[in-house]
C-alpha cells in the first residue's frame, strides 16, 4: 500500500512541478547552487582532514621536531641531527626509527637529474629523498613491483614511482633496470604507486641514506664530524618514530632531550617535541593551528550555505501555502488523511531535490577544473568513491530533512477554516515563522559577507605585502651539473639579449622557500653553550641585484676566489649573534670555512608569511645549479626561449 501511495505522490508532485514552472525552476536552481557550493567546500574539508590517514599506523607514528632556544626565543625545526636516531632506539617505548633527508639539504648532492643508463632519457627537477630501508614499515604506500622486505637492500639501490618508471623506461615494471644519478648507477629494487594527493610526503625517487652517508664522508664531513652518525650540528634529518600505542609521548620527548644534551655536555639549548603524523598537514611544527582553524571555518561556511539553501526553499514553500489551501481542503473533504498529504508534499520536495542534485553534480564536475586551478589542489570527486559519496549523501539528506519536514507538516496540517481565519500553524503565525527564517537567512548571509570581506582584505595584504625583494617577471630554471661549470659563460651570453635585464645562479629553486639550514656557525665573542641555527642560500655576485635585495651595510660578492671566505647575513642573523655595527669585517665561521662578514642585507621573507623571518647566511662557495632570470612582461616569452 505504501508503495502505491508513494508512486501516486510522485506523479502528483511531478504534475505540480510542471504546473508551476517558474516556481519550480526557482526552487531547483537555488537548491542546486547551494548544494554544489556546500558539497565542494565539504569535499575540500574532508580532503584536508584525510591527510596521511591512509597509513594504518598513523596514530603511532610521530615526527621529531627540534626546538632551539635562542636569546629567549624558541625556534622550531622540522629536522633533527642524525645521531638522535641511535639515541631513540634506546628508549623502550620506541619500536622503530626512520631517517630521511632531502637531496637539497646537501649542496654537493643537489643534482635532481635522473636518467636511464644510456642517457637517452634525462629528466630534471625530480623530488628526491634519501631514506632508511624501513621506509615502508612506517608508511603504507602501495608497492607495485618489488618486495617490502627488500625495499632498499644496498647503497646503490633505488625505489622510484610509477610515473618516474614510465618516463625513464616506458613501463612501470622497472625492477632490475638501472637509473643514472649523481654520476652513479642505481638498480631499481621497488616501484611505488604515485604518492596520493593527501600525503604529506611526495617523492619521485627514494635513494638509500647509506649512499648519502658515504658521500658525506667522502666529501670531508662537516667540520670535525666525519660521519652523519657523529654530526650533532646538522638538523636536516627528518626523523620519524614508531612508538607503542600506550606510550607517553612526553616521557619520550624528555628522554630524547636528555640523551642528546648529555652528548653535548649541556652546551645546546635544544629540546625535542613529537608531532603525530595526522597533524603534519594542518598544524605547524611550532604548534600553530591556524590552518586547522581555517579548515573548521570552511566546514562551518559549507554548513551555513546549505542551511541558507534550505531556508530559501522553506520560505518559498510556506509563502505559497495559502495558494494551496483549496487543494488541501478538497483532498481532506474527500477523505485524504494527514499522512497521505504529508507523503505527497515530502515527495514534491524529494523530486525537487533529485533535479537539484543532478544539476549540482553537473556543476561540480564543470567547476572542478576552475577549482583545481584556483586552489592548486586536485579536488577528489567521484560517485564511486566512498569518501565523496559519504559527503554527497550527508549534505543531500541533511538539507532534504531541513527543507522537507516543516513545509510538509504545515501543508498537510491545514484546517481550512482555521487557516483562513488566523493563518496559524501549531499556534505559530505562519507569517511570523517565515519572517524569522528570513531574518536568520539574512543574518547568516551577513556573517558570510563580512567573512568574505575580511578574507579579501587578507588576500590583498598577501598580494601587496612587501617581501623585501622584487619577484616580478623573474623565472627560474634548473641546470644539470655538466652545464653548471659554464655558468659564467651562460650569464654573459644571456645578458647580451635585450629582453634579459639580469641573471644569477643560486642553489635554491624558490627564494620564497629556502630549505637549507645548519647550526655550524661561529663568530667572535660567541657565548658558551649558544647555538644558532641559520638558513642558508648559496648564490653568485649577481643574485642580490637580480632579486633587488637591499644592503644596510657593506657590499656584495666580487666574483673573485676570495668570495669563498666572505659571508652576507641578514639583519635577524646579526641581531641573533649579538653583534653591533659596524658588522663588516667581523670574523665568522660557517660549516667548513672560516671567513668574515662582507655585508648585511635588509630582512626579506624567504619562508611563508606565517613564519617569522629567521637568521640567513648567503655564501658564494657551493654548487649553484638554479638560474634566476629577470625580464619584463612583454618580453618574457623571448627570455624563456633564449634560456
Amino acid at each position: 500500500m505504501f508503495k502505491n501511495y508513494f508512486k501516486t505522490a510522485i506523479k502528483i508532485a511531478w504534475r505540480n512541478l510542471k504546473a508551476n514552472k517558474f516556481y519550480s525552476i526557482l526552487n531547483i536552481s537555488g537548491l542546486a547552487v547551494g548544494l554544489a557550493t556546500g558539497i565542494m567546500l565539504l569535499l575540500w574539508v574532508q580532503n584536508e582532514f584525510s591527510y596521511d590517514k591512509f597509513n594504518k599506523q598513523y596514530k603511532n607514528i610521530y615526527q621529531v621536531n627540534s626546538h632551539i632556544t635562542l636569546n629567549g626565543k624558541s625556534l622550531a625545526w622540522r629536522g633533527a641531527p642524525a645521531p638522535l636516531s641511535t639515541m631513540a632506539k634506546n628508549i623502550p617505548d620506541v619500536i622503530s626509527v626512520l631517517r630521511m633527508v632531502s637531496d637539497n639539504e646537501n649542496p654537493s648532492l643537489s643534482d635532481k637529474v635522473l636518467s636511464n643508463i644510456t642517457l637517452t632519457k634525462i629528466f630534471d627537477n625530480n623530488n628526491i629523498v634519501y631514506a632508511d630501508s624501513n621506509f615502508l614499515n612506517f608508511f603504507d604506500y602501495k608497492l607495485l613491483h618489488g618486495m617490502r622486505n627488500a625495499f632498499l637492500p644496498n647503497a646503490h639501490s633505488v625505489a622510484i614511482t610509477q610515473s618516474t618508471a614510465k618516463k625513464l623506461f616506458d613501463t612501470d615494471d622497472a625492477i632490475g633496470k638501472v637509473v643514472r644519478f649523481d654520476k652513479n648507477n642505481f638498480t631499481v629494487t621497488a616501484v611505488l604507486q604515485d604518492f596520493p594527493n593527501n600525503s604529506s610526503l611526495h617523492y619521485d625517487a627514494i635513494f638509500p641514506i647509506d649512499y648519502y652517508a658515504q658521500q658525506f664522508t667522502a666529501n670531508g664531513g662537516n667540520h670535525g664530524w666525519k660521519t652523519i652518525d657523529e654530526d650533532v650540528n646538522d638538523y636536516s634529518f627528518r626523523t620519524f618514530l614508531l612508538i607503542n600505542s600506550n606510550a607517553n609521548t612526553s616521557n619520550i620527548e624528555t628522554k630524547l632531550t636528555y640523551l642528546f644534551n648529555a652528548t653535548r655536555n649541556g652546551e645546546t639549548p635544544t629540546s625535542f617535541r613529537l608531532q603525530n603524523l595526522e597533524d603534519l598537514h594542518l598544524i605547524g611544527i611550532d604548534g600553530d593551528n591556524s590552518a586547522l582553524q581555517m579548515v573548521k571555518i570552511m566546514a562551518l561556511v559549507a554548513i551555513l550555505i546549505l542551511i541558507i539553501a534550505s531556508i530559501n526553499y522553506v520560505n518559498l514553500s510556506t509563502a505559497r501555502s495559502i495558494i494551496r489551501i483549496k487543494e488541501v481542503s478538497i483532498k481532506k473533504i474527500i477523505g485524504a488523511k494527514k499522512g497521505q498529504l504529508f507523503l505527497q508534499f515530502v515527495s514534491e520536495t524529494l523530486l525537487t531535490f533529485v533535479f537539484a542534485f543532478a544539476i549540482a553534480t553537473a556543476l561540480i564536475i564543470l567547476l572542478k577544473p576552475v577549482y583545481d586551478k584556483i586552489t592548486g589542489e586536485q579536488l577528489s570527486f567521484s560517485l564511486f568513491d566512498f569518501s565523496s559519496l559519504k559527503i554527497l549523501l550527508t549534505a543531500l539528506f541533511g538539507t532534504l530533512f531541513i527543507s522537507s519536514i516543516y513545509p510538509a507538516l504545515l501543508l498537510s496540517s491545514f484546517k481550512p477554516l482555521g487557516v483562513i481565519r488566523d493563518k496559524s500553524f501549531l499556534g505559530i503565525k505562519t507569517s511570523s515563522f517565515r519572517k524569522t527564517l528570513v531574518v536568520l537567512q539574512f543574518t547568516i548571509s551577513f556573517i558570510l559577507l563580512v567573512g568574505t570581506i575580511v578574507m579579501t582584505k587578507q588576500m590583498a595584504y598577501i598580494k601587496n605585502k612587501d617581501l623585501g625583494y622584487d619577484k616580478s617577471y623573474v623565472f627560474t630554471v634548473s641546470f644539470p651539473e655538466d652545464a653548471v661549470k659554464y655558468s659564467d659563460a651562460i650569464e654573459t651570453e644571456l645578458l647580451k639579449q635585450q629582453y634579459v635585464s639580469n641573471v644569477a645562479f643560486s642553489d635554491s629553486k624558490d627564494i620564497a622557500d629556502i630549505t637549507k639550514v645548519s647550526g655550524d656557525i661561529t663568530w667572535q665573542g660567541k657565548p658558551d653553550k649558544t647555538v644558532l641555527v641559520a638558513w642558508r642560500i648559496c648564490a653568485d655576485k649577481n643574485f642580490i641585484p637580480t632579486m633587488k635585495l637591499h644592503f644596510i651595510e657593506g657590499g656584495n660578492f666580487t666574483g673573485m676566489p676570495s668570495d669563498d671566505y666572505k659571508y652576507i647575513l641578514n639583519e635577524t642573523a646579526v641581531k641573533a649573534m649579538g653583534l653591533k655595527p659596524p658588522y663588516v669585517g667581523t670574523k665568522i665561521g660557517y660549516e667548513k670555512a672560516d671567513g668574515e662578514i662582507a655585508g648585511v642585507i635588509k630582512d626579506f621573507n624567504f619562508k611563508s608569511l606565517k613564519d617569522p623571518i629567521g637568521p640567513l647566511v648567503i655564501i658564494s662557495n657551493g654548487f649553484k645549479n638554479v638560474l634566476y632570470v629577470r625580464t619584463t612582461g612583454a618580453q618574457a616569452q623571448q627570455a624563456i626561449a633564449a634560456v
